[in-house]
């Protein structure tokens, strides 16, 4: 009898481990080698820079998103959902191995004497003490499915928490050349508005003589209110921008007040070199991809996790320890006793449930499927729409160049003009004015190009490192 059980406990132990998982066939959606033809790159050289916005040189920026990283609550949220998919998968994978448990009990018991024609009333104690082992075998892979399908959601954590950081140093970069670009701007307009309050004078003292009509005035006076409302404009953006960046990094109410008052940058860096060919490899690297691959992974691992419903679940159960009436005799040789069993469940009318719980876990894997091409398909687009958009911003630039030269010549010649008598001083301080308005829409324009790159950045998971772009040069 003893060989026959043993025998029984090897076969289910070879079947253990069996699997109802199908392998899993990651969608492949194609996209050029690169977004400019001209080069080959090896995937070596798709490695993301950690520290990527450090190529702007900046330390009070890289000081801001360290206070980002250490401060801000939907990281810090991210990082509590991570710890919580490791408890989940610590869960899972103690679920795949033999439970040891200490059992011990002390018990009085007096009977009745008015029940199985008993006349008389039984007192008795019992003591005992137990180690008893539980282990569920993994014939279909149940456990192991399940340990894997929370490997794979443990790991999408990690990508949702890597794209919110992503998101959040992005946003950090961009508001705070938004901010200097601001500055820059309402430096310039202060000196616009001092050039037409010159030149109100001018006309006022003009009308005076009357050399000029009173619409004259009116004009001037009107466009001087004008730029003064852009003023306005502009000084609320920079307050709505220093408020909106300090809750970014995490400040108090109290210390976004006191940060608000903090003095930045008062030029913007030069734009990050972009190389010519990035090879579409690189949305490898985004975390929301990763994110989708591994939410794909844990759904199909779910579908062999309800799969193995099906068939029976075998379990063993051994025990050995004591038990006694009395506590002095309880750990003496006459006392032990052990016991090896095992038990065997199957299902025969519930496999309706199963079978609904199989088609919800394929439906689940059809929608992270289609939700992993989506997230692919948008990433491509976003990357294709930022090169566009670059290439349109650095003509605009190239353009705007031309057009800031002319102005800044035409203001040179016209104040010599004006030392020399040849022309009058409104005519100089217009010539100002377009100078100081270009210069604007250069700012402009600059800032655009640093949003731009670094939506870049954030696009392609980080951007590339270093040897990417040596790599690019030696070709």
């Amino acid at each position: 009898m003893k060989l026959n059980i043993y025998s029984i406990f090897l076969i289910v132990l070879i079947l253990n481990g069996c699997s109802t998982s199908n392998d899993l066939v990651i969608p492949q959606i194609e996209f050029p080698s690169e977004y400019n033809n001209n080069t080959a790159i090896d995937k070596k050289d798709s490695i993301v820079e950690e520290m990527w916005w450090e190529n702007y040189q900046d330390k009070r920026l890289s000081s801001l998103i360290e206070e980002t990283l250490k401060n801000n609550y939907d990281l810090q949220a991210a990082m509590v959902n991570i710890s919580l998919s490791r408890a989940s998968l610590s869960s899972k994978v103690s679920e795949r191995y033999p439970t040891l448990e200490l059992q011990g009990s002390a018990n009085k018991q007096k009977t009745s004497a008015n029940v199985f024609e008993s006349t008389t009333q039984n007192k008795y104690n019992n003591y005992s003490l137990s180690a008893v082992l539980n282990y569920e075998l993994d014939l279909w892979g149940k456990y192991k499915n399940a340990e894997n399908s929370a490997k794979a959601s443990f790991l999408a954590s990690y990508a949702a928490r890597d794209t919110i950081k992503l998101s959040l140093v992005a946003s950090v970069i961009d508001n705070y050349f938004t901010l200097i670009s601001l500055n820059e701007q309402l430096n310039i307009i202060n000196q616009i508005i001092l050039a037409k309050e010159e030149e109100l004078k001018r006309y006022q003292r003009q009308y005076n003589v009357g050399s000029i009509s009173k619409i004259d005035i009116y004009q001037e006076n009107s466009s001087l209110t004008n730029i003064n409302i852009e003023k306005n404009s502009i000084q609320q953006a920079i307050s709505l921008q220093k408020s909106t960046l300090a809750i970014l990094v995490g400040k108090t109410p109290k210390e976004i007040d006191e940060f608000c008052k903090e003095v930045f940058e008062e030029k913007l860096p030069k734009d990050i070199i972009v190389p010519v060919n990035l090879p579409s490899e690189l949305l490898n690297n985004r975390p929301d991809i990763k994110q989708a691959e591994e939410n794909l992974k844990a759904s199909n691992y779910d579908i062999a996790v309800a799969k193995a419903m099906y068939f029976p679940n075998i379990s063993l159960t051994g025990l050995i320890g004591f038990e006694s009436i009395n506590l002095d005799n309880i750990f003496q040789s006459n006392s032990a006793k052990n016991s090896l069993g095992s038990n065997l469940v199957s299902p025969i009318l519930n496999t309706g449930k199963i079978s609904a719980n199989v088609d919800s876990a394929k439906n689940n894997k059809e929608l992270a499927e289609i939700n992993y091409k989506k997230t692919v398909q948008l990433a491509f687009q976003e990357v294709y729409d930022i090169l566009n958009k670059r290439d349109i911003i650095l003509q605009d630039i190239e353009h705007q160049k031309v057009h800031y030269t002319n102005m800044s010549e035409i203001f040179r010649i016209t104040q010599n003009q004006y030392q020399q008598g040849y022309i009058d001083y409104i005519a100089l301080q217009n010539a100002k004015l377009n100078y100081l308005s270009s210069q604007t829409n250069l700012i402009r324009l600059n800032q655009s190009l640093l949003s731009s790159t670094v939506s870049l950045y954030k696009a392609l998971g980080g951007g590339w490192n270093k040897e990417y772009l040596t790599h690019i040069e030696k070709l």
